[in-house]
Formats: structure tokens, C-alpha cells, sequence
């Protein structure tokens, strides 16, 4: 048997290996590096790739989160405040009596925090109060009448309840401050209204409030 290796030079590329009775068989370093590189990727490069994958998606997902919890308490407050500002309003403009010279609920002066006999009216907090949803529902008082319930979001977003106060008090003319003693005079009477909401929103309660003052004449 007849063993021949032959070099072309110290950086070939191509060994060529003759046995005896065989002709000679090239064999080539380019080839077997094709070969080694298709073997794909080990379980360790696999695990690397997928944690930062996933650590990717997780920021991209938290990004989302926030941005959306921004734009939802946005919308819900931009919609609380629209509702006791159409109610603010309603206090400024109406006739505070009907026909009959009674005074409508919604000026009547409300509940004081420590009623007594000299006290004046004192109405809950929740009368004199009305609203339509969006989807067409009425607000409704709650358990003795100390709220109005409506309803937030009921068009752009999961609905929540609302609860809608109001606080009247007739005003000293010497001093401007609050009192729920009747104040009604020959020249009229002021009276201050303050209209608030709260609601529940992602974990915490919102609470919102306007406040104005107007003449009775």
C-alpha cells in the first residue's frame, strides 16, 4: 500500500490523499467550515435570546399600561368636571322659585354636620339634583338621599359610578360667611352652592368640586 500527501504551499486549502489502486480524492478545509456552520444555535444561545425578548415585550407592555391609565383618568376627569360644571351652572342661571313662589330643591340649603333647632331647612344632600347618562339613564339618589349616582365613561370607556353632592348655604351680608339661617330680606339674599364628585378609580377615589355664589332677588 502506497501512502502520497502533497502540499501546494503552508496556506492551502485542498489536501489531496492517493491510496493504492485509487485515484487521487481532494478534500476541502472550505467545506467542512460550510458544514460546521449550519449545526444552528445551542440551548444556552436559544435561553439568552428569549429572556431579552421577553424583557423587551414586558418594557413595551408597561409603556402601554401607562399611557393608557393617562389617557383613561383624563377622560373620566375631563367628564366628572364637565357634569358639576352643566350643574354649577344650572345654579346660576335658573329661577330659584316655581310658580307658586316655593323654593326649588335645588336651592334649598342642605344638611348641616351638626343640626339643631335653629338650623334652618335642612335638605339631604343628594335632592335637588338631576342628570342624564350618555346612554340615555337617569342619576338616581342613594340610600337617604345624601348623593346623586351617575354614571362616567358610559361612552368612551367601562362606566363607573359617580356620586354628585351638593352643599347650599345662604351667606351673612355683613361678613360673607355661610350659615344655613334664613337670610331672606326685602333686597334678596345670596347664596353659595358647592357641587362635588367622587368616584373610584384604579384603586384610589377622584374627587372633584366647583363652587359659586349668586343674588336671590
Amino acid at each position: 500500500m502506497q501512502l502520497r500527501q502533497e502540499e501546494s504551499g503552508p496556506d492551502t486549502s485542498n489536501h489531496t490523499v492517493q491510496l493504492a489502486n485509487s485515484a487521487p480524492v481532494q478534500i476541502s478545509r472550505l467545506g467542512r467550515r460550510r458544514t460546521a456552520s449550519r449545526r444552528g444555535f445551542t440551548l444556552v444561545e436559544v435561553m439568552v435570546a428569549t429572556v431579552l425578548l421577553s424583557m423587551i415585550i414586558l418594557a413595551i407592555l408597561s409603556v402601554l399600561i401607562g399611557a393608557y391609565r393617562v389617557a383613561a383618568k383624563a377622560r373620566y376627569n375631563d367628564h366628572a368636571r364637565y357634569i358639576i360644571k352643566s350643574l354649577s351652572d344650572q345654579f346660576l342661571t335658573q329661577q330659584t322659585t316655581d310658580t307658586s313662589g316655593n323654593t326649588l330643591p335645588m336651592f334649598q340649603t342642605t344638611v348641616d354636620p351638626n343640626p339643631g333647632p335653629n338650623y334652618g331647612n335642612q335638605t339631604p344632600l343628594g335632592t335637588g339634583i338631576s342628570w342624564t347618562n350618555s346612554d340615555g339613564s337617569t342619576g338616581y339618589l342613594t340610600v337617604g338621599s345624601y348623593g346623586y349616582q351617575v354614571l362616567l365613561g358610559d361612552n368612551t370607556g367601562a362606566p363607573i359610578t359617580a356620586t354628585v353632592t351638593r352643599s347650599v348655604w345662604y351667606l351673612y351680608d355683613s361678613t360673607g360667611q355661610t350659615t344655613l339661617l334664613v337670610q331672606n330680606k326685602s333686597a334678596g339674599y345670596m347664596l353659595e352652592g358647592d357641587f362635588s364628585i367622587s368616584y373610584p378609580l384604579f384603586g384610589g377615589t377622584m374627587k372633584q368640586s366647583i363652587s359659586n355664589i349668586r343674588a336671590v332677588p
